[in-house]
């Protein structure tokens, strides 16, 4: 297990799981009071502020922090809104099709199922901007 989890990307994927946890859990939430598409946006910003603290004392823990939390939290935020471009974008499609079910069962929990692809599309795009960007090891050049 030391062995996976010497690779930050491992270790950045196992913070991905605990973000979509983080993700899912203030949807469901927040979904009970808000339209999905609302509680979808802020579902999103819980989950990567939830995942910039982990990645930083986690994933990146290794790399010298020259920078303040602050600005890195708002570059974490910044790469994580462009990952989250094509995430809703696959979300509001899946959200569209889903008069096309006729299963109630799963037309109840189509907005949850939807969130799933967009996840794994900006996992890679964050995982590069994280790196290379926000919590980069200032002692490497890139």
């Amino acid at each position: 297990m030391n062995r996976i989890l010497k690779h930050s990307y491992c270790r950045f994927a196992l913070v991905g799981g605990v973000g979509f946890l983080v993700d899912l859990t203030s949807l469901i939430l927040l979904s009970q009071y808000l339209p999905y598409t609302i509680a979808r946006g802020l579902s999103f910003w819980v989950a990567a502020s939830s995942n910039w603290w982990w990645n930083r004392h986690f994933t990146f823990s290794d790399n010298r922090h020259k920078k303040t939390a602050v600005v890195e939290w708002l570059q974490f935020l910044s790469g994580s809104l462009m990952a989250f471009i094509p995430n809703l974008g696959v979300y509001l499609l899946l959200i569209k099709i889903q008069p096309f079910i006729h299963h109630h069962e799963l037309t109840a929990l189509w907005p949850y199922f939807a969130m799933m692809p967009g996840v794994f599309i900006g996992m890679c795009v964050n995982y590069s901007l994280s790196r290379y960007w926000v919590f980069r090891d200032h002692q490497i050049k890139p």
